[in-house]
């Protein structure tokens, strides 16, 4: 049997190709030899062996080189490499591994070991005779038609590793998912020509995020009809009681056509976890159209590649829940001390104990007001790791803007009267009345004002602006508010990560002052929560002044 398989021996060594040659031959192998990476090649497409012996270390085309063309080559991929060399580094044995060598030996190893170790691996892999035919290149095929081969697969190996890297460099967002999934469906329209994009996104039980980009106008209620598809497919969760984030790329989308228009799925991809389905992608048209076996390979590619970071995210979600949970045990710790600090100054303070000094009674105000700072700051971790977490629920009730925002004002009529500040009111209340979450609203308004207060100068004028925008076949009534100042301004390498935690302004505000850095988290997370989004615009006019806005959507009121 064995005069009939055949050995490929590449080694620039002639030396040690002939000492492998006669131990080969003995044990009655055919056995054909090249000097280098390349000349391999033209040998196994000319005439492809049974089994590919060869060093590593050669001029023009390494062994490992070799080894992955010829594996990530589906005419070669079935043949069984075995690469020899002096290297016996682990960091070379890994390389070998992920080059695709089938075994990995050190050149000092003893003729009859190598000639073993190759009757061992052709035990475990059967001859296949199709691999004796030669490949479509021709009978002998000239040296340009190999180079082109291998140009295409180089090729092929390169582009599946600019979107391997594209996709895995998405861990870097997990704690915003909003980016991930808009650089996601931002990715997919660089790879493949698509109307719209949808991606649902399933953190834990309890959780999922529905993504879509519009990169043309769609058909009314395609958002509508997109989801229920998507939900239903896979058995991903439709149930109410899942709490769905819904995201909309880009941010001003684009007109929908008539309500006759149709929509068409392009392809559809499942990102898989064993059995599970932690989420799916889907591509959309306006004209039905298939996609190329290409491009259907690619986007499997990106569905493999983004169930790594699905999964980071799925870990993600379950550490901050434990987070949480840590969390809200410690808090409520400190919080009973503290609570009993600050009771036990108050009654000091206000002499029940006897009376005080001047200065006792500056030192007791003092240790009131770091009693106080403790127990904001205390609240804000609490109130923050429950929103990351997915444990923060909303109760939305109707209510009118302009009362809750007038409300919330009066709980900061203090900091502004120290400084003068005017709070002017625009359209709060012309809106009617919507149905959200007033409590949380409130505090996400307590901190823009707060901030807007804090870095606006003496005298300084701060305007609360707030709009009704109408629901559209494909989209319901949206709630905007602008809260501007005429402070200094935020500079732009600061705006990035404004929204993260524990960021602070750095700036040359007269009268600012310190905070915990966690105001602004607390209000993407609230605004997000409500299915909406939170930005910054600065400076406004003359390098001064910022606006921060939100958006949120409006359900429909129950009467």
């Amino acid at each position: 049997m064995k005069k009939n398989l055949s050995i490929l021996v590449v080694d620039d060594s002639p030396t040690q190709v002939a000492i492998l040659r006669d131990a080969l031959e003995d044990k009655g192998f055919q056995v054909e030899t090249a000097a280098d990476g390349i000349e391999a090649m033209e040998k196994v497409y000319q005439n492809p062996p049974h089994l590919v012996l060869s060093d590593i270390i050669m001029p023009e085309l390494n062994g490992y080189h070799l080894c992955r063309l010829l594996k990530n080559d589906p005419a070669t991929a079935q043949i069984p490499i075995i690469l020899l060399t002096h290297l016996s580094e682990q960091h070379d044995r890994f390389w070998g591994k992920n080059a695709g060598a089938d075994l990995y030996l050190e050149k000092a190893s003893p003729s009859s070991q190598i000639v073993a170790a190759i009757e061992t691996l052709l035990a475990r892999h059967p001859v296949v005779e199709t691999r004796r035919k030669r490949i479509v290149l021709g009978a002998n095929p000239p040296r340009k038609d190999i180079q082109a081969r291998l140009t295409t697969i180089l090729d092929r190996l390169l582009y599946e590793s600019t979107i391997s890297n594209e996709i895995l460099k998405l861990t870097s967002l997990a704690q915003d998912v909003r980016a991930l999934c808009g650089e996601l469906l931002k990715f997919l329209g660089a790879i493949c020509r698509h109307d719209a994009a949808g991606l649902l996104l399933r953190q834990s039980p309890e959780r999922q995020t529905l993504a879509f980009c519009l990169n043309a106008p769609m058909p009314a209620q395609f958002i509508t009809q997109a989801q229920d598809l998507m939900t239903a497919h896979g058995g991903l969760s439709g149930d109410p009681a899942t709490r769905t984030s819904l995201f909309l790329f880009p941010e001003e989308s684009l007109p929908t056509q008539d309500e006759q228009g149709e929509f068409h799925v392009l392809h559809a991809v499942e990102v898989k976890n064993g059995d599970e389905i932690p989420a799916l992608i889907y591509l959309f048209t306006r004209v039905p159209r298939e996609v190329s076996p290409g491009i259907a390979q690619a986007l499997q590619l990106v569905a493999d590649r983004f169930r790594i970071v699905a999964g980071y995210l799925c870990k993600l979600t379950e550490i901050e829940e434990v987070k949480a949970d840590f969390i809200s045990m410690l808090v409520h710790d400190l919080r009973s001390p503290l609570t009993s600090i600050r009771g036990f100054s108050d009654v000091l303070v206000q002499g029940m104990l006897g009376p005080l000094s001047d200065e006792q009674k500056e030192a007791l105000e003092n240790i009131q007001g770091g009693s106080n700072r403790l127990l904001a700051l205390i609240e804000d971790i609490l109130h923050l790791s429950k929103l990351e977490a997915g444990k923060m629920e909303i109760h939305p009730a109707p209510f009118q803007f302009g009362e809750m925002a007038r409300r919330t004002f009066q709980d900061l009529a203090a900091l502004f009267l120290e400084k003068d500040l005017h709070l002017h009111y625009e359209n709060c209340d012309a809106l009617p009345i919507i149905l959200a979450d007033e409590q949380q609203l409130s505090r996400v308004l307590t901190n823009l004002l707060t901030n807007a207060a804090k870095f606006s100068p003496r005298g300084a004028n701060i305007t609360l602006a707030a709009q009704y925008i109408d629901p559209t076949p494909d989209s319901p009534a949206t709630l905007r508010v602008d809260v501007s100042d005429t402070g200094p301004g935020i500079p732009t390498d600061q705006q990035k990560d404004l929204f993260a935690r524990y960021q602070q302004v750095h700036g040359k505000g007269a009268g600012s002052r310190k905070g915990t850095g966690l105001g602004l988290a607390i209000c993407k997370e609230i605004v997000h929560v409500h299915g909406g989004r939170i930005w910054v615009e600065s400076p406004l006019r003359d390098g001064a002044g910022s606006r921060f806005s939100f958006t949120i959507p409006l359900p429909e009121l129950p009467f």
